[in-house]
C-alpha cells in the first residue's frame, strides 16, 4: 500500500483549521441518491473516507448504521470524536487498519478530485478490498477556486472510464431532469 498521508495532511490540515467547508454538507447530494435507489435494509456498515465535519456519520447514525470515518486531517478527526463519532486518521490509499470486505458501503463525497493522479489506482483498489456491495463517490470535475486543491481534474467520462477500468458497474441514476446528479457515482462490484 502507498502510504499518502503525511502528504494530504501537509494540503489540508491547514484548510481545515480555518474551518475551510465547515458550512457545507459534502456528502449530501449522494445521501440523497442512495436513499432513492438502495433499500433501506441493505446497508449495516459504511467508511466515510473523507468525512471531513462529520456531516454524513451524523446522517448514519441518525438511521442507526454502523459509519466509520477516515480523514488526512488529526484537527478533523478530534473534531469528530468529540461529538462521539468513530474516525480514524488515514488516507485513501492506505485503508490497511480494515479488514477485506468489511463495508457494506464505502462513501467518498468530493474526496478523489484531492487525490494525485497516480494515486487513484490505490484508492480505488483500497477501496474495493475493504467493501462488500456498494460505492457512492462523487468526484468533482472541475477546477477549485484556489486552482491548487484539485490535484485531479477530470471530466466525468474520464471519471466513468476509470470506475468501469477498475472493474465497477455504474448504476444507472437520476435522470435528463435530474442531471445534477451526474457527477454521483453509485456503482457495485461487477458480477456481484
Amino acid at each position: 500500500m502507498k502510504d499518502t498521508l503525511s502528504f494530504y495532511s501537509k494540503i489540508y490540515e491547514p484548510l481545515f483549521k480555518r474551518n475551510y467547508t465547515k458550512a457545507t454538507n459534502r456528502a449530501g447530494i449522494c445521501l440523497e441518491i442512495f436513499e432513492k435507489y438502495i433499500k433501506k435494509n441493505e446497508i449495516k456498515s459504511v467508511i466515510d473516507v473523507g468525512c471531513a465535519w462529520g456531516n454524513a456519520l451524523k446522517y448514519w447514525r441518525k438511521k442507526k448504521i454502523e459509519a466509520i470515518g477516515i480523514d488526512v486531517s488529526n484537527y478533523i478527526i478530534k473534531k469528530c470524536k468529540k461529538k462521539d463519532f468513530k474516525c480514524y486518521l488515514a488516507s485513501a490509499t492506505d485503508l490497511s487498519i480494515f479488514k477485506d470486505k468489511k463495508f457494506d458501503l464505502y462513501l467518498a463525497a468530493d474526496v478523489y478530485e484531492h487525490l494525485r493522479t497516480q494515486d487513484l489506482d490505490n484508492a480505488i483498489e483500497e477501496a474495493k478490498r475493504i467493501t462488500k456491495k456498494y460505492f457512492l463517490i462523487r468526484p468533482h470535475p472541475v477546477l477549485d477556486k484556489r486552482k491548487t486543491l484539485h490535484l485531479t481534474v477530470w471530466k466525468l467520462e474520464r471519471w466513468e472510464e476509470f470506475f468501469k477500468d477498475a472493474g465497477l458497474d455504474i448504476i444507472n441514476i437520476g435522470n435528463e431532469k435530474e442531471n445534477w446528479y451526474k457527477n454521483v457515482f453509485l456503482m457495485k462490484i461487477k458480477n456481484s
